[in-house]
């Protein structure tokens, strides 16, 4: 018998722009698609991040902020794909105010993009198994395919079970930012059903589902990821599950509700004559791939392979008796063999995976599961000799296994890469981006990928908040793909950058980026000053008219003020939470050193997160930075 799993990326979409601009996480992301007549209806969408006390503080009927909480998701959860963007925005501002309809992220639908980002990610998921397919969208649907169908029928056992293997798959999709849901069944419109209803089988199957959890606003819910429905018994345990679970289009659901149809077991129990007669031909075939009585094969996109090399021992080898150095050979002459034929076109590597094939040999059938190493560069590179040293770099903080009989190397993603000429009196006359891609790639292949990535400016008020960490692949991209749509006949730009790189937006991030308004140094928590003097009479220190410090001591350490720039009053509104009031200065101290303090206002909030134990009364002084 065999057994499959879904995989099921909600609103695909999205999630693939938010992996490649992490900053759009703060903003609500629509992917349109425009119909005739110009109109924009919505793909897909999604707000990663959504500001919870803006949720809170619009005026709730009665005073309860829970439920106006819950009124809000509730509202957020009627924008479905296929309505028009109009009544998208409309939906939003009545549930977080006209603020987030101005700072949503409008892009247009890419679905030759979005589809070979699943096929990477198809890829990638060979780990658990070979056979790795895409489903196939019906017509009806807006959008492209957000499902994986796996065949894991000989593979659950090397991952510990189908329990483990569901976790450790929702698991390891969740450290790469991917938000999914996995399901295994018998036929692949069965475990489709499950992925789509894991919160509602945990009543099925508790044993197969997380446990229950406290929820956030006090409400006792389940939230359930992953499910196993045992084999041979599809039928029953998804029996409860609504008709639409069998993937029918809008005129059979509405057909089935007008019968008084709303389960799958409804639909089972009917004579398969009355199908054929009452109803579309799609009921009964998808009835009959549901329960295995038409078979529905997985087709694997073989457009655009990738190469893949692998490494068979005769003799399980044992790495004890290896040295790393060999083992790193053998990886490296594997490399060679995919990055060839690729640097023949052009390209390059920007992913990899290299599975170390454990021996069947081992007492415990936990213990075959292959051991993985993924391997991801910022540029494309054609070099095997830098991969197997990023390999070897991986190799020496995992735990190897006792023993393997095979190694494989496969590709994942690849680029085009880039073809500089060389100049005239050697290379060491310039510098090479590549060598500077190569470092980071050493650098997080020892650090961690996390620990490597680019400061960004962005278009912030409050200091804390005014940049953010992006991978250095994904430098430019974001301003690349908003001149693109803006060149395109009718195309859609966000709303928040009607002006270009004249906009408000883009003049702040200009200013705040500019050196002699930020320091160079900023500290992740402002520091009290302890004695501060300032221009001004005693009874005016703590107002807001009092004039810049005079001197001041950062612990035992006096400091006198020779020149002060400002202030620069920030204050931020009232949609952030708590209210940020200062007034912020560019000192320089007769030693030369130039300092960013600031002063914080009466009106600020209390729970001010830029520091901790300050008064109600505003007057005190902080550091915040200091420059080079």
């Amino acid at each position: 018998m065999s057994r499959i799993m879904t995989i099921w990326l909600p609103r695909w979409p999205v999630q693939r722009r938010l992996l490649e601009w992490p900053e759009l996480r703060q903003r609500p992301v629509f992917v349109c698609r425009r119909e005739r007549r110009g109109v924009m209806t919505v793909v897909a969408w999604a707000w990663a991040t959504p500001p919870r006390k803006a949720v809170a503080s619009l005026p709730q009927p009665g005073g309860a902020s829970r439920s106006g909480i819950l009124r809000s998701r509730m509202s957020l959860s009627g924008i479905q794909s296929g309505m028009s963007l109009a009544e998208a925005m409309a939906v939003l501002a009545l549930s977080h105010g006209s603020r987030a309809c101005h700072i949503a992220e409008v892009d247009q639908d890419d679905p030759v993009a979005d589809l070979a980002a699943l096929e990477s990610l198809a890829r990638s998921c060979r780990r658990f198994a070979p056979i790795v397919a895409i489903e196939k969208p019906l017509p009806h649907e807006h959008g492209g395919p957000e499902c994986l169908q796996v065949d894991v029928t000989g593979t659950a056992g090397f991952f510990g079970g189908e329990g483990p293997l569901v976790r450790t798959v929702v698991w390891t999709l969740a450290a790469r930012g991917i938000h999914a849901r996995a399901a295994i069944a018998d036929t692949p419109a069965a475990a489709w059903a499950a992925a789509h209803h894991t919160d509602s089988l945990h009543a099925i199957q508790p044993a197969a589902v997380s446990q229950p959890w406290q929820h956030r606003d006090g409400l006792r819910k389940r939230h359930c990821r992953w499910a196993v429905v045992p084999p041979g018994t599809h039928r029953q345990a998804l029996a409860e599950l609504p008709a639409t679970a069998l993937r029918l289009d809008a005129i059979v659901a509405a057909q089935l509700r007008d019968v008084g149809i709303q389960t799958i077991g409804g639909v089972a129990r009917l004579p398969r004559k009355s199908l054929a007669s009452r109803f579309a031909p799609q009921l009964s075939q998808r009835l009959a791939e549901f329960t295995g009585e038409r078979p529905e094969p997985l087709v694997v996109p073989c457009s655009g392979e990738l190469p893949t090399a692998s490494q068979a021992f005769d003799f399980p080898l044992l790495l004890r008796d290896t040295t790393q150095d060999d083992l790193v050979a053998v990886i490296e002459r594997l490399l060679h063999e995919c990055v060839a034929p690729l640097a023949a076109e052009g390209k390059g590597v920007m992913s990899l995976q290299v599975r170390l094939e454990r021996s069947q040999s081992a007492e415990h059938r936990e213990a075959c599961a292959p051991a993985i190493i993924d391997i991801g560069v910022f540029q494309p590179s054609s070099s095997a000799k830098h991969l197997a040293e990023l390999v070897k770099l991986r190799l020496a903080r995992m735990r190897l296994p006792r023993e393997i009989e095979g190694i494989t190397v496969e590709v994942v993603s690849v680029g085009t890469a880039e073809c500089r000429q060389r100049t005239l009196f050697g290379e060491a006359a310039e510098a090479s981006s590549s060598q500077v891609g190569m470092l980071m790639d050493r650098l997080s292949g020892r650090l961690g990928r996390g620990a490597v990535f680019e400061p960004r400016p962005m278009a912030d008020a409050q200091p804390e908040h005014a940049w953010a960490a992006v991978p250095p692949a994904a430098r430019g991209s974001r301003s690349s793909l908003r001149s693109s749509s803006r060149s395109k006949p009718g195309a859609k730009r966000s709303q928040h950058d009607d002006a270009g790189e004249n906009s408000p937006a883009a003049r702040m991030t200009a200013s705040m980026a500019a050196p002699q308004r930020r320091p160079t140094w900023l500290l992740p928590r402002p520091v009290r000053l302890e004695t501060v003097s300032v221009v001004g009479s005693a009874v005016d220190q703590a107002d807001a008219s009092s004039g810049p410090p005079v001197r001041f001591c950062i612990g035992a350490q006096r400091h006198e003020v020779v020149k002060a720039h400002g202030p620069e009053r920030i204050e931020t509104a009232w949609w952030r939470g708590p209210t940020v009031r200062r007034d912020y200065y560019v000192v320089e101290t007769s030693t030369g050193a130039r300092y960013w303090i600031f002063r914080r206002l009466r009106g600020g909030s209390s729970s001010d997160p830029g520091f901790v134990a300050a008064s109600r009364l505003g007057g005190e002084w902080f550091l915040h930075g200091t420059f080079s």
